[in-house]
């Protein structure tokens, strides 16, 4: 049966220079952290990028809650550190396990926002094919036309895509990934 959840809070500050968007969160992050599922390199990718392996750690591995929670800061703080904010498109959906497919009714998230928390930023990538028609979905129902094209130009007109971190896109192998990514992130951060 389908329910109605909530997304993740955004993650970003007025040193974000770039924010990764992705869908929506999976069962495994939604009331957690941003890509928590373990077999999802997201945190290997940033580990590199930031050159801080602690942010890789599986919280799968850690029993304590408490523990859990420094991770998830640690990982937040790091990223900001670094000038990356995160967010998804989607704040609010009916949904069932985790499929991007799944997704129903939509609410997506106010976008607007970033314009006033992150005079810095340069550059907003989909984190996938998917967060891209999200957010196309989006730009369609939004009357803004200003904040539209402030968006598009900061998605290079949506072209800012690169390879879902999931474990389910398995067509590009791990180490192209990781390559993909990292080039893009240093441009801009």
């Amino acid at each position: 049966m389908m329910k109605e959840e909530k997304g993740l809070n955004y993650i970003f500050d007025c040193r974000t220079k770039l924010v990764i968007l992705g869908t929506f969160p999976s069962e495994k992050s939604r009331n957690e952290c941003y890509y928590n599922n373990p077999q999802n390199q997201f945190w290997k990718i940033m580990a590199d990028v930031c050159h801080n392996d602690k942010i890789a750690i599986s919280a799968d591995k850690i029993d304590n809650d408490t523990e859990k929670q420094k991770l998830y800061n640690l990982r937040y703080e790091c990223l900001q550190k670094n000038s990356i904010g995160l967010w998804d498109v989607v704040a609010k959906c009916y949904i069932k396990g985790s499929s991007d497919k799944d997704i129903n009714k939509p609410l997506y998230n106010d976008f607007a926002i970033l314009k006033l928390h992150c005079p810095q930023l340069k550059c907003i990538v989909f984190n996938s094919k998917n967060a891209k028609k999200l957010f196309d979905k989006y730009l369609k129902q939004e009357n803004n036309n200003e904040l539209k094209g402030w968006l598009l130009k900061l998605t290079n007109n949506g072209d800012n895509i690169l390879p879902s971190t999931s474990s389910a896109n398995a067509r590009i192998k791990p180490k192209e990934k990781f390559k993909i990514w990292k080039n893009f992130l240093l441009k801009y951060i």
